[in-house]
């Protein structure tokens, strides 16, 4: 590791992640949350703005000069079953994001001619339910970015610690919340109706014949079904949600294409099927102003040998919106080695929390970095 990093407070650091480890609140919900990163921000002297209608806040440091650099942290976390309780945890590390992003805002409040122009952190709700992000765009309190950063811990089978990737090539996810209607009949008169079971099992059955002229991993998948409430009635009414996977948001257009025309084709007969809504999470969207000022900021902190191409993976996260959205012009996450296991999203995960002392400094340096290239 080299010597040219800035200066961090590792207890506060520490302090500000166990507050919130202990604290988790599901998406909009984070309300404790949300009071907590006011209350710290106040003790630093940082501006910040509340949503008015949602949790969440937007912190600003600057006079609005250009560049605009952004920097996100998400602050929800999941309801679980964990040691034989419902809880609520921070199973997917957002409580390690806050802690890192606080401590740039605690540097940055001591040196704010050290931003090569005005920064702001924008601690976002419901990453978990990929609405969060949507909500802070369409809020009009953000404005347009030069530069965006994120960041998140992965797992070690991922990205190893004392590493970290420039870039986190999450794919592009939409799920379909989808119901299906029919014409009730008796059992034992199935050709006076027209039985949603049947129709679904027609549906799920060109979901899996769904094909791409590529190479890249993408998928459709069910992953919910009901329909009928009793054994002897050909059932009506049935819901089911779908979960499609893509590596590119243009083979997220075909997939959806496809899967369009699929519900279409089962259509007849007396079954119908109608979309109730869904969920889209763009892919990442490569910048290579972002990943350069990245590298070089991962670099500074854990040496060239701690920088790491970025590694496959098959998840998703409402930060691309920013990009896809025309939110922010160039933008990337950084994807920090922590030795995390067994996985994100696990009950009881671990990880090596003086990683977040290398995250936090990182997140520093590529502010400072910005626009040098």
């Amino acid at each position: 590791m080299t010597t040219q990093t800035p200066m961090i407070d590792e207890e506060q650091i520490l302090a500000d992640f166990n507050y919130l480890h202990t604290r988790g609140e599901t998406a909009f919900n984070e309300v404790n949350t949300t009071n907590y990163l006011a209350k710290r921000l106040d003790e630093m002297g940082v501006a910040y703005e509340r949503f008015d209608d949602f949790t969440g806040l937007i912190a600003t440091i600057g006079d609005g000069r250009k560049p605009i650099i952004g920097m996100r942290s998400d602050i929800d976390a999941l309801k679980q079953v964990y040691q034989g309780k419902t809880q609520v945890l921070h199973s997917c590390g957002h409580d390690s994001h806050m802690a890192m992003v606080l401590a740039v805002a605690a540097y940055y409040a001591k040196r704010p001619e050290a931003i090569p122009g005005t920064l702001k952190l924008i601690f976002q709700p419901a990453e978990e339910t990929v609405t969060g992000a949507d909500r802070v765009i369409k809020s009009g309190k953000l404005g347009q970015l030069d530069y965006l950063y994120g960041l998140h811990v992965c797992a070690q089978d991922e990205v190893a610690g004392k590493h970290a990737e420039a870039m986190i090539p999450d794919i592009a996810t939409r799920t379909y919340w989808v119901t299906i209607t029919g014409k009730t009949a008796h059992a034992g008169r199935p050709e006076l109706g027209a039985n949603v079971i049947d129709g679904f099992s027609a549906l799920n059955e060109k979901f899996k014949q769904i094909k791409l002229d590529t190479n890249l991993p993408y998928s459709v998948t069910t992953t919910m079904v009901q329909a009928g409430e009793s054994s002897n009635i050909v059932p009506d009414k049935g819901t089911f949600a779908v979960d499609l996977r893509a590596r590119t948001n243009d083979m997220m257009d075909e997939l959806q294409a496809q899967a369009f025309q699929a519900m279409k084709d089962v259509s007849v007969n007396g079954i119908e099927v109608i979309l109730d809504g869904n969920d889209l999470s763009p892919a990442a969207i490569p910048s290579e102003p972002a990943i350069s000022t990245m590298s070089k900021a991962i670099t500074e902190v854990l040496g060239a040998d701690g920088l790491v191409e970025p590694a496959p993976t098959q998840g998703g996260d409402d930060f691309h919106f920013y990009a896809y959205d025309g939110v922010a012009k160039e933008s990337t996450m950084l994807g920090l080695g922590c030795d995390l296991t067994p996985g994100l999203h696990v009950p009881g995960m671990t990880f090596d929390r003086s990683a977040m002392f290398d995250g936090a400094q990182i997140m520093i340096n590529v502010v400072r970095m910005t626009g040098k290239n």
